[in-house]
């Protein structure tokens, strides 16, 4: 019978050779497994992109409130970097009232060309659904949009819109001044509150307590729902009214309960 000294000196296989092979293979797998780890570790510290690596999207988002007028979007737009107020003035200033205010997503590298051109091409998107009623109405949409950024300025509550809409193309039907502050707040960038009887006899074409209708242009950027409410007014018996130190709209039949109102609200 062969011992196991004979079994290895004629190369024979000892018993449980297998058993030990696996073992030697397990117990360098483990190593192998453990520098393979280490690599990866390694790898995941030093490849990982570091913070000053990481690139910078090329888009920026921005909000432009409604009733801003170009002036302010420039403003904007310059406290973004996108480019100076002047840049924007010069190629978009006349378009004010068809800068649609929205929420946009514009490339750091945009020009004022471009950004104009999205904000009024958004404009023709938003205002298409009016534009069958305007022409039932026989109204041109620039009156329609010179009257929406009124409104936009003068009230802010919706159905207030919607009766100070009925009040102003009532007034121009029957051939009364609009007097309306925003118009001159517009041009001389003062406050309602800061307007002297000077002011209000100002040669201005803006002045609508000196000429009737409807200013010579927009006075602010409308959002909808201030173009809505020029569109589609709503019937009232008043003719007059204002805004009381809380913002809250005070309305008037004719001029005794108008004075009124100013005595016993704005005093």
């Amino acid at each position: 019978m062969y011992s196991a000294q004979n079994m290895e000196n004629e190369n024979l296989p000892l018993p449980f050779s297998k058993g030990r092979d696996f073992c030697y293979y397990l117990k360098n797998m483990a190593k192998y497994s453990i520098f393979i780890f280490g690599v990866l570790i390694l790898g995941i510290l030093f490849l990982r992109p570091s913070p000053a690596a990481v690139v910078e999207p090329n888009e920026i988002t921005i909000t432009i409130p409604e009733g801003y007028t170009a002036s302010q979007m420039a403003e904007l737009f310059e406290q973004n970097s996108l480019f100076s107020k002047e840049e924007f003035l010069n190629f978009a200033g006349r378009e004010e009232g068809y800068l649609f205010p929205d929420t946009y997503k514009f490339f750091k590298k945009t020009t004022p060309q471009k950004v104009a051109e999205k904000m009024k091409n958004n404009f023709d998107i938003k205002v298409a659904e009016f534009l069958p009623e305007i022409s039932r109405q026989k109204k041109s949409l620039d009156d329609i949009v010179i009257m929406a950024s009124i409104i936009e300025k003068e009230v802010h509550n919706p159905e207030d819109r919607k009766i100070v809409s009925g009040i102003l193309w009532k007034r121009i039907d029957k051939g009364i001044g609009l007097q309306v502050d925003a118009s001159l707040t517009y041009i001389l960038g003062k406050a309602s509150a800061e307007l002297t009887q000077d002011d209000l006899k100002m040669d201005s074409p803006y002045n609508t307590y000196k000429y009737k209708g409807l200013p010579k242009g927009p006075i602010s950027n409308p959002g909808k729902e201030a173009i809505e409410a020029a569109v589609f007014p709503q019937t009232s018996p008043y003719l007059f009214y204002l805004s009381d130190k809380d913002g809250i709209t005070r309305y008037a039949k004719n001029f005794e309960e108008h004075k009124n109102n100013k005595f016993k609200y704005l005093q």
